[in-house]
């Protein structure tokens, strides 16, 4: 399978087992340098699986972007990544003792995905667009237009930028053959500001799920955290429930789940394996510190 990953590509740097803060300092557990974004984070899982991958990104022309580009290249990744006058993207991810993260983020390069164009996304089976500015999301929709012939599956990962404007995301939201999304983002575009987003039921994410659907064919996931996920197939919904793990950081749960199930899902597995094989994806991510199970980055 060839798998094309679209997003950012940022440096993370993960301080761990922060505490309230009570004076000026405070030693943590851990500080650590890793790569992360959800082009990247989507990139290593599905290659871990097997798939051949390219990731579509922008980092700067500077040590955090050459970094990013070694890792990718040590896993197997190939890198359509160009150079911008921003510095890479980074962000500062703060994870306190109960494995909740928070995150500080500098865009950079990053927000600059696809000014240079997409090449190749003709001979893609799955493209998987994660969070994007409006400015690439515009760059990847002018690319995808003049794809009338290509056989890919167009997966929908939407960011914060895009979701804040549904009437910008529109576009790509009516040509995705898969939208992926949790329920508070699911509420939000809905424009349902009463549901239950921190404890949503099975049967809610049933209805925001048709709610989403544009077109015949399309199919939504909706994530629930420890609620599990609903995946709807544009007839009927299926539900898995989570796997309880004590989590170490929660950063990049929703990009573990959401790539494996894709990987799955675009291979032919059946509504409930893609689930498990995502639900099992998300629970081994969040035991380890990083986004990722890369590893650190280093020369």
């Amino acid at each position: 399978m060839q798998f094309t990953t679209i997003g950012a590509a940022i440096v993370d740097i993960v301080v761990s087992r922060v505490q309230p803060m009570r004076a000026a300092k405070q030693d943590v557990e851990h500080i650590g340098l890793y790569a992360g974004g959800g082009a990247v984070n989507a990139a290593l899982n599905v290659a871990a699986r097997g798939a051949h991958v390219t990731v579509h990104a922008c980092v700067g022309s500077d040590l955090e972007g050459d970094l990013l580009r070694d890792i990718l290249r040590r896993h197997g990744i190939q890198t359509a990544i160009p150079d911008h006058a921003l510095p890479t993207g980074k962000a500062v991810v703060m994870v306190d003792e109960a494995g909740a993260a928070r995150a500080y983020a500098q865009r950079g390069a990053s927000a600059w995905v696809g000014e240079q164009g997409f090449p190749g996304l003709e001979s893609a089976d799955v493209v998987y667009v994660t969070g994007l500015s409006l400015e690439s999301q515009s760059w990847l929709e002018h690319s995808l237009t003049r794809l009338t012939a290509s056989r890919h599956r167009l997966v929908g990962t939407p960011g914060a930028r895009q979701l804040a404007d549904p009437q910008a995301l529109l576009g790509l939201w009516e040509r995705a053959d898969l939208l992926c999304v949790n329920a508070r983002e699911a509420a939000r575009l809905c424009g349902d500001a009463d549901l239950d987003t921190d404890a949503p039921s099975p049967d809610a994410a049933r209805v925001l799920a048709r709610r989403l659907v544009r077109r015949p064919g399309q199919s939504i996931l909706v994530t629930l955290g420890q609620g599990g996920a609903l995946f709807h197939d544009g007839e009927q919904g299926h539900f898995h429930p989570a796997r309880i793990v004590a989590p170490v950081s929660t950063i990049g749960a929703g990009d573990a789940f959401a790539s494996a199930f894709v990987h799955a899902w675009a291979s032919g597995a059946a509504p409930l394996d893609a689930l498990a094989a995502a639900t099992d994806s998300a629970a081994r991510v969040i035991q380890v510190i990083p986004a990722n199970l890369a590893g650190p980055l280093r020369t």
